[in-house]
């Protein structure tokens, strides 16, 4: 996650296309064929359905950060964004090398199907293990709102550098499920 992490912030940093090309072809140089796969699938809008409904996540950061739930709500409604809000009302956890996205994917899938109460100890537990940014991705994933400032076209681009196919048909693999 930590790659991915640092994917999104280059992207985040800028607005020049050939910046946001060379991020993106680097990284799909570089990462392992899973995360590949779903940056994919995460930056061409293919994400992941919410698993917990906004007011539990916001409950669950107040619980953790130690604050009531009326400063949780107006950070919210400063901020936005709520999973830059929990990202940025948590205390910083301990990070743990190694564990990529297709890793903290997977773990979400895990608990997609189990009841509030037993995802609350697992989104717990991840927030503990995943800095500031790490943790604002993975709260993108949990509550399914990944989006970030990559057009398809872009994606196309990148893929096209990396794999030395034609744009069109990169794009033409792409539509669709």
């Amino acid at each position: 996650m930590k790659d991915f992490a640092a994917l999104f912030t280059r992207l985040d940093a800028t607005t020049r296309t050939t910046e946001k090309v060379a991020a993106l072809a680097e990284y799909l140089e570089q990462a392992p064929e899973d995360d590949r796969l779903w940056t994919l699938a995460l930056f061409t809008g293919r994400r992941p359905k919410r698993l917990v409904s906004a007011a539990r996540l916001r409950a669950w950061a107040g619980e953790r950060a130690g604050l009531p739930d009326w400063l949780v709500e107006e950070s919210y409604s400063i901020v936005g964004d709520l999973a830059e809000t929990i990202a940025l009302l948590l205390p910083e956890g301990e990070p743990v090398e190694g564990k990529s996205l297709s890793h903290w994917i997977k773990y979400l899938q895990g608990i997609a199907h189990l009841p509030d109460d037993e995802k609350k100890p697992a989104i717990l537990d991840a927030w503990d293990q995943l800095d500031a940014t790490q943790r604002l991705l993975f709260d993108k994933l949990v509550t399914g709102g990944f989006r970030v400032g990559v057009s398809q076209k872009l994606m196309t681009r990148a893929l096209a550098r990396v794999t030395g196919q034609e744009e069109a048909a990169l794009a033409h693999r792409l539509m669709g499920d």
